[in-house]
């Protein structure tokens, strides 16, 4: 059975969004409200039972602008998906290959609002342990755009959230991974690590760091970052400050590294203006 018939008294599949590791997500609309939806079906076999739990435990708790949210569950023969909004804006690495390179006002808004849902998760003692731009979703307002953090699969609930954890199973994506989870460690620090990739990657246009899984993780752990002088000094020294090596020596919180982001703004607007 398909999984458009298995919803077919509820839910119409429209198409399919994407496929990562653990299942695919659908576009659908509810057949009655005409609302549209993404559906995550997960895969038995690759996301267990207990790791579908966690991820739905998390994101019930999660109720935040800049979080995606899960508006129930469903169930058929051939799976169980969770019922998530949509964001018709797509994702922010959709966005980043649509443009050589997004405006420096644009893309420090855009990881406002990625800090902004990550202080929330911390506030609740959460890691998420795989931001990257395919995790981060956007709406479309007129205003601009609005990013929500999704896909909870690996995060991680730490009692101590200053304690840095130790966590045998998937770590993330190695582009982004910070030092520590090459070696199954995380903690707040580490996502706050891959914003600062991020960063470097909607403002230069690529990454600090490529090439193969043992490439990726020899630069995380031992190669200084670059940082172009075109960059303004005070986001060359947030973006240094993100991406320093040690856990310890990164910003205490992600609030932290958000103000130090909107210093930036302020700086920015005011040469715009000069200029």
């Amino acid at each position: 059975m398909s999984s458009e018939v298995a919803y077919q008294s509820k839910y119409k599949i429209l198409h399919c969004l994407g496929q990562g590791q653990y299942g695919r997500v659908f576009c659908a609309v509810h057949r009655q409200t005409k609302k549209l939806v993404a559906l995550k079906e997960l895969d038995r076999q690759k996301f267990p039972t207990r790791m579908f739990l966690r991820e739905l435990g998390f994101l019930v708790t999660l109720q935040h602008p800049n979080i995606v949210s899960c508006r129930g569950l469903e169930y058929s023969q051939t799976g169980r998906f969770m019922v998530m909004d949509y964001c018709q804006g797509g994702t922010l690495r959709e966005l980043m290959e649509s443009k050589d390179k997004l405006d420096p006002a644009v893309s420090l808004k855009l990881i406002t609002d990625i800090l902004s849902g990550l202080e929330y998760a911390r506030d609740r003692s959460i890691v998420h342990r795989d931001i990257k731009p395919e995790n981060i979703l956007l709406e479309r307002r007129e205003s601009g755009y609005i990013t929500r953090i999704a896909d909870f699969g690996i995060a991680r609930l730490g009692e101590d959230v200053d304690a840095t954890q130790i966590d045998t199973g998937d770590t993330g994506s190695p582009a982004y991974m910070a030092p520590e989870q090459f070696y199954g460690r995380y903690s707040h620090a580490s996502d706050l690590y891959a914003v600062g990739v991020m960063l470097y990657e909607l403002l230069v246009g690529d990454r600090p760091f490529l090439g193969a899984f043992s490439d990726l993780r020899n630069s995380h752990l031992n190669q200084t970052v670059n940082l172009p002088h075109t960059i303004p000094f005070l986001l060359r020294s947030t973006i240094h400050k993100a991406l320093q090596k040690l856990p310890q020596r990164r910003f205490n919180s992600a609030s932290e590294m958000l103000k130090s982001i909107r210093l930036a703004q302020v700086a920015l607007e005011s040469d715009s203006k000069v200029s």
